[in-house]
């Protein structure tokens, strides 16, 4: 399966979150999974960081990532006591989405921002995984900014996306599965997965065990993973709404949202 557009992507990691207000406070800086908004985070992960006067403007930043951008900066201070400056994908008034770096240690960290407006300062809680799963509303919930890969008994493939609706009023998409011939496979994109160890990543898709074909780094952008699911088995046919469910290492991703023709 072919990495997809670079703007499908671009959409997950250079906007800011719907809930970014809810997040920030005064005098302090609260980072966590850019995909799922959990507390959790790892090494060569994507976080959104919340706090107040942090730009004037949406600013997004451009590859190769840079560490300063638009006058902010983050500085992270892993458990080790190594200090680290963190690669910027956006900075906004509430919110900055960054880098954890690869070579961070697990264990509690500090981060420190540094603006125009002066200095924040917060916590990390750094694990070697973080599962997460971007979802099209960016705060975690609901149907996730994923893509249905159809390949037909033509060889013709065919790529769109799980989701329809605009912003805050994102719904599932149905999948069709009532074409037995054709192999239908979902590719999710998140975070936090690519250090897994050699067990198997587990994905159920309405209570269903399906095949995990991949899960690790998406190759276009820095910290973003990618997980292929498929072929989606004929015993899902009709089911309608269901959760899918992914595990890595023994840690659930959050939960998002299908609906299965």
């Amino acid at each position: 399966m072919q990495p997809i557009k670079r703007n499908f992507l671009s959409a997950l990691l250079l906007t800011g979150a719907i809930a970014a207000s809810a997040f920030a406070q005064t005098g302090t800086f609260t980072s966590m999974s850019m995909a799922s908004y959990g507390p959790l985070v790892s090494p060569d992960s994507i976080v959104a960081g919340f706090g107040m006067n942090l730009g004037t403007g949406n600013t997004a930043g451009s590859l190769p990532l840079q560490t300063n951008l638009a006058g902010a900066s983050v500085s992270i201070t892993d458990s080790a006591g190594a200090k680290f400056a963190a690669p910027l994908y956006l900075v906004s008034p509430g919110q900055i989405n960054y880098l954890i770096p690869a070579g961070a240690a697990v264990g509690k960290g500090t981060v420190t921002v540094t603006t125009a407006s002066g200095m924040l300062q917060g916590t990390l809680l750094i694990s070697n995984i973080a599962p997460a799963i971007a979802t099209a509303s960016a705060d975690g919930k609901g149907v996730p900014a994923a893509q249905v890969y159809r390949l037909n008994a033509a060889g013709v493939a065919t790529v769109q996306p799980v989701f329809m609706g605009s912003t805050g009023a994102f719904t599932p998409a149905p999948i069709n599965l009532s074409a037995a011939s054709d192999q239908v496979y979902l590719m999710l994109y998140g975070t936090g997965i690519r250090r897994h160890s050699l067990n198997p990543v587990i994905a159920t898709l309405g209570g269903i065990r399906v095949p995990v074909t991949f899960a690790g780094a998406q190759t276009q952008f820095p910290g973003l993973d990618q997980v292929n699911i498929g072929p989606l088995p004929q015993s899902l046919v009709g089911k309608g709404a269901v959760n899918l469910i992914l595990t890595v290492d023994g840690i659930p991703a959050n939960t998002v949202n299908l609906n299965i023709q």
